[in-house]
């Protein structure tokens, strides 16, 4: 009988100090967590995206968390459960940090007392910490802490030998988490401050001015090098930013596992337990960031090479276009938070920019209901479509002239945005009511415009399907599909809009002029590409990237472009019929060696092509370096290489653009 009960008593002891519980972050569980809850902790994600057989989330730029670069939530499309989170810091921590704040090397021999790290070898032949009771991992790149990973822990025999795969964006990086992006488009004038994303924007044609403007187990004595312990302030500031919500017992005891009645253990405070937790016996508070301020500053130089149309002579024109946006986020309490951004734009070289350009970029609210709906009112962000340059079913904004740049310079949409999560069926629903001021056409005052859209988004196992219609007053209803599908290296998508009339006056010729015409029966746009990721001897990655436009609105007359331009009516990348792009990004796992793009971008139907080579890397404190280097060509008169034709319309002769080159500067403040 007692050696039974010491059996018994042994077999439970087993199962008890082998359950551990997923490492939390900011309140957000592995495993645990829902799809729902991550939105009501964190708000509207900056970018959506299918992965094989998971949803993921991505919170990047203003929407990071605090103390993060980037944060990504990856959700089981099956269950909409979370089963991972990587985490971007905004500054390394050293390894002397990491270990003081989730625990040691485990012991070459014997079972450890308290959690501690086996280090391993990832595919990327860097190593890496698994905290495999914790559920941690800590991805390191040429020495430096880039990514904590969080997922549900593992167990048993397969705690010993699990091996993690570094994030994708760890792969395509080691010094920026996001993935490498194709060289950006643009379509803006020149002078315009447009940021420049790591693939910095294409300016517009020359002369045209655009509608809007606005592994294998390694030795755990493998070393890694040290950062340097950060000084006493920052270490307490990066330990606050960094550390995860604490797992409280029933009772309110602490526990860095996750077990009843465990102690708060002695030594350096862990990560998961924030700064004034008592040192036992009292309930926890959990300490929350209430206001956070932040800024980010852009500076570009550029100089563009034209022909002058005055004396037909080369002329340099220099631009030095400068941006900050000051942000302010206050979050009193769960499901309740405000955003505030304002923009200043200023370019001492040209006439129009040179006294400071003011504006209000975002300004919402945003707050849950019964953990089931989720409201956003005010002015607010909103993009729709899976394509990169060409979003037909992006609805509520008119196109943008810098669709692939880091900023998007057209203001918010003032709106009050539903959003309803199904996760039982892996499907979001959303609800749309916006209001807007527009010029009357009868009485010359602006007056108020009312709109709405419903959206419909699901997931189909590795693929996502979204439905989307929308109502604006005094227009037609638009409806739209947009599907993505991603088939191992290979990501395609697709996305149709069906329209009854259009935003601008629609033109035709008519003997030796041009009158309006009137659309007739349901018009068609769509756009569509695939993207090939592929590695090169395990040292390069190289994205490559097909997209083609049809616009059944558009025209085929070259005589068109500049009737529209005398008009006002030409919208960048939307004049003609058939447009497509080709593009080839080059990118080394080396913080020294930048990413490399070459784009070529072109109107296929009135032929006038536009080609490009951008490069950008970051430097050990995150600061973006990027320049880029354009040239136009084809006909004389096309998009890109416009030149008035006066038998058309009376236009003031612009100068054509030969080439155009620059170099840009980002960072946080």
């Amino acid at each position: 009988m007692p050696a039974l009960l010491a059996r018994a008593l042994a077999v439970l002891c087993f199962f008890q100090c082998g359950m551990a519980s997923a490492e939390a972050w900011k309140k957000a569980k592995p495993g645990t967590s829902t799809e729902g809850q991550v939105l009501a902790l964190f708000g509207e994600p900056t970018q959506r995206r299918t992965v094989e057989d998971e949803r993921v989330l991505t919170y990047e730029e203003d929407a990071a968390p605090a103390g993060t670069l980037r944060a990504d939530f990856r959700v089981e499309a099956r269950n909409g459960r979370l089963r991972r989170i990587d985490v971007y810091p905004a500054s390394a921590p050293s390894r002397d940090t990491v270990e003081r704040m989730f625990g040691p090397a485990c012991p070459r021999a014997g079972r450890a007392k308290k959690p501690c790290h086996e280090v391993k070898l990832s595919p990327l032949n860097e190593p890496y910490f698994h905290y495999a009771s914790r559920g941690l991992a800590v991805f390191f790149s040429k020495g430096e802490v880039r990514v904590l990973t969080y997922l549900a822990p593992a167990r048993g025999r397969r705690a010993l030998t699990a091996e993690l795969a570094p994030p994708e964006a760890l792969e395509a990086s080691p010094t920026e988490p996001s993935l490498p992006k194709e060289a950006s488009v643009s379509v803006a004038p020149s002078h315009v401050a447009v940021p420049v994303e790591p693939a910095a924007p294409v300016p517009a044609p020359a002369g045209l001015t655009p509608v809007a403007q606005a592994p294998t187990t390694g030795s755990s004595d493998l070393a890694v090098a040290e950062i340097g312990e950060l000084p006493g302030a920052a270490a307490s500031a990066m330990d606050d930013e960094l550390r995860p919500a604490r797992i409280v017992d029933d009772a309110g005891q602490g526990a860095g596992t996750g077990r009843p009645g465990e102690e708060v253990p002695a030594g350096p405070r862990p990560l998961s337990e924030p700064e004034d937790v008592p040192a036992s016996g009292s309930a926890s508070r959990e300490r929350t960031d209430l206001l956070t301020l932040g800024a980010l500053f852009f500076q570009r130089a550029q100089v563009d090479l034209n022909r002058r149309a005055s004396d037909d002579a080369n002329a340099v024109q220099p631009y030095f276009p400068g941006l900050v946006d000051v942000y302010l986020d206050f979050k009193p309490q769960e499901n309740l938070r405000t955003y505030v951004v304002g923009r200043l734009a200023y370019d001492p070289l040209d006439p129009e920019l040179s006294t400071p350009r003011a504006s209000v970029d975002k300004l919402w609210l945003y707050f849950g209901v019964l953990d089931r709906v989720f409201v956003t009112a005010g002015r607010q962000h909103i993009k729709w479509g899976s394509s990169r340059i060409w979003n037909p079913t992006d609805f509520l904004r008119d196109p943008n002239p810098d669709p692939l740049g880091v900023f998007d310079l057209r203001s918010g949409v003032d709106m009050v945005k539903v959003n309803i999560p199904w996760e039982s069926l892996a499907s979001n629903l959303w609800l749309l009511a916006t209001a807007d001021m527009e010029d009357s056409p009868t009485e010359g005052t602006p007056r108020l415009r009312y709109g709405g859209a419903v959206r419909a988004e699901v997931a189909l196992g590795a693929s996502e399907l979204i439905a989307t219609a929308s109502f604006l007053e005094r227009r037609r209803p638009r409806y739209g599909l947009d599907y993505s599908l991603g088939v191992g290296p290979l990501d395609f998508n697709a996305e149709v809009a069906l329209l009854r009339d259009a935003d601008l006056p629609l033109w035709r010729r008519s003997g030796d002029g041009f009158v309006r015409r009137e659309v007739e029966g349901t018009q068609v746009q769509a756009s569509g590409g695939v993207s090939l990721r592929l590695r090169l001897v395990d040292l390069y990655q190289a994205v490559v990237r097909l997209e083609g436009f049809y616009n059944q609105l558009g025209g085929s007359d070259p005589g068109l472009l500049t009737w529209l331009v005398s008009t006002g009516d030409y919208q960048p990348l939307f004049f003609g019929r058939y447009y497509g792009l080709a593009q080839l990004s080059v990118t080394k796992r080396s913080p020294a060696i930048p990413t490399v793009s070459l784009t070529l971008l072109g109107n296929v139907d009135v032929p006038s092509y536009l080609g490009r080579l951008d490069f950008n890397f970051y430097t050990k404190n995150e600061v973006g370096i990027a320049g880029f280097v354009e040239v136009p060509f084809g006909p004389k008169g096309g998009e890109f290489r416009f030149q008035p034709d006066p038998s058309v319309a009376s236009v003031p002769a612009t100068d054509l653009g030969l080439f155009r080159a620059g170099l840009s500067l980002r960072f946080k403040l």
